[in-house]
């Protein structure tokens, strides 16, 4: 699921190349049949374009292609580039009110929106936010998320843009992690060209003083990610883009049109990561900053950690108010409020008033309606333990879903999956 697939006719090419050009200058990834039966496959696809024309409705390989991804239950997008006519195949496929015409006003903006949408779909961003510290936003980034790897056998990458980078410290020695922001190997090549991108390039993390707004391609994944399974480990993808104390250089920034330059590029390295995985995970700093504003602008949804006490409701509450006036209606990111060090057997009186609203007014917000059904327990498993340096092993092993029996373990893996299965379910709805 790396791709959009355009289906077409032969005599499309024109329409056909017009929509490739404008998907790669969005950076989304797409191809095709160049022949009849040759080229990549369907099922490889997050989405499918049907190019529908005058040629394409009558053609029997278009409505086998159309036939196929219907059966394998990908979304279609209908781009209409001529008169065609819908045929009592087509018709049941599409409505009218589904079809994009492409001689109407903006129609490519409107293929791409759609395109977009699907993608961003297959592979959300969740931000774990609370402008409170001391909430267990790293726990939560780690465990909860390593735990739904586990569970899916997935390709899930985490980013850590807290400057004091406790995610990275969760699974790589200090030194490794210092050796990286050293090299460029770390968040802050998101951002700005480094010397990942070319080994001419002054090092960002080196100039406090100044913000490269000279453009960059995406560095090669494999380049970049700390592979924290391993060649030996479980099975699928848990990568980490490793943080650095240098980001905190953005908060201090006065350049406003530096800043924008930057941030669009660490929105746009994202949206090509998402081709490579399921889920995008950035663990944050508990401060409105630069790297907030990023964040938010990246995520399409925030997971707020929160204990049950006032003080974690005044972060989260100040969290929304952020939220909804430094981002725009459409772009809004959803909020998800995560009780976070709760007992396990039964619910504080806090817990309880919080999820039958008697703190809405407090909030200022239906958190009522944010508070997620699961919570993760209070356990000293989930304590992060520091690396021993004289006793290594595999950085996956760090997470309480892939070490360690008793101790009602099991229990407390059951509470992470089903943490982390429900932020799968409402990032889908």
């Amino acid at each position: 699921m790396t791709h959009v697939h355009i289906i077409h006719a032969p005599g499309d090419l024109d329409a056909l190349l017009a929509v490739h050009e404008a998907l790669r200058r969005e950076g989304m990834p797409d191809d095709y049949e160049t022949r009849p039966g040759q080229g990549p496959k369907i099922e490889d696809a997050f989405a499918v374009i049907v190019l529908l024309s005058q040629d394409s409705v009558r053609s029997a390989e278009v409505k086998r292609d159309v036939e196929q991804a219907r059966g394998l239950g990908l979304p279609l997008i209908a781009y209409r580039i001529d008169k065609a006519r819908l045929g009592s195949f087509f018709r049941p496929v599409f409505s009218e009110a589904d079809l994009i015409h492409a001689d109407e006003p903006d129609a490519l903006g409107r293929l791409l929106d759609a395109v977009k949408d699907r993608y961003k779909r297959r592979c959300p961003v969740v931000a774990v936010m609370n402008l409170k510290g001391g909430v267990g936003k790293t726990t939560i980034a780690s465990q909860v998320f390593g735990a739904y790897q586990a569970e899916r056998a997935n390709r899930v990458l985490l980013i850590d843009l807290d400057p004091q980078y406790n995610l990275t410290q969760t699974f790589l020695d200090i030194d490794v992690a210092d050796d990286s922001a050293l090299a460029d190997r770390s968040v802050i090549s998101l951002f700005e060209k480094s010397r990942l991108h070319s080994a001419g390039a002054p090092s960002p993390g080196e100039h406090w003083d100044r913000l490269s707004t000279e453009p960059f391609n995406p560095p090669r994944r494999e380049a970049l990610v700390h592979a924290l399974l391993g060649d030996d480990g479980p099975d699928g993808r848990l990568d980490l883009v490793s943080g650095q104390f240098e980001i905190s250089k953005y908060a201090f920034a006065s350049d406003p049109a530096a800043l924008h330059e930057i941030k669009a590029n660490f929105l746009r390295i994202l949206d090509h990561y998402r081709s490579a995985y399921d889920l995008i995970v950035i663990d944050t700093n508990p401060n409105a900053t630069f790297l907030t504003r990023a964040t938010l602008a990246a995520a399409d949804r925030v997971v707020a950690p929160m204990h049950a006490d006032a003080y974690s409701l005044r972060g989260v509450k100040l969290l929304n108010q952020v939220i909804t006036n430094q981002v725009s209606d459409g772009d809004r990111p959803a909020l998800s409020v995560l009780f976070n060090a709760v007992g396990r057997n039964e619910q504080s009186t806090f817990e309880a008033d919080t999820r039958n609203g008697v703190y809405d007014g407090q909030a200022g917000f239906a958190l009522s309606k944010a508070v997620m059904e699961h919570a993760v327990p209070r356990s000293g498993h989930l304590v992060v333990k520091s690396i021993d340096p004289d006793a290594p092993r595999p950085p996956y092993q760090q997470l309480v879903a892939h070490t360690g029996r008793g101790g009602g373990l099991k229990r407390i893996r059951e509470s992470l999956a089903a943490v982390a299965l429900e932020v799968e379910r409402l990032s889908q709805a």
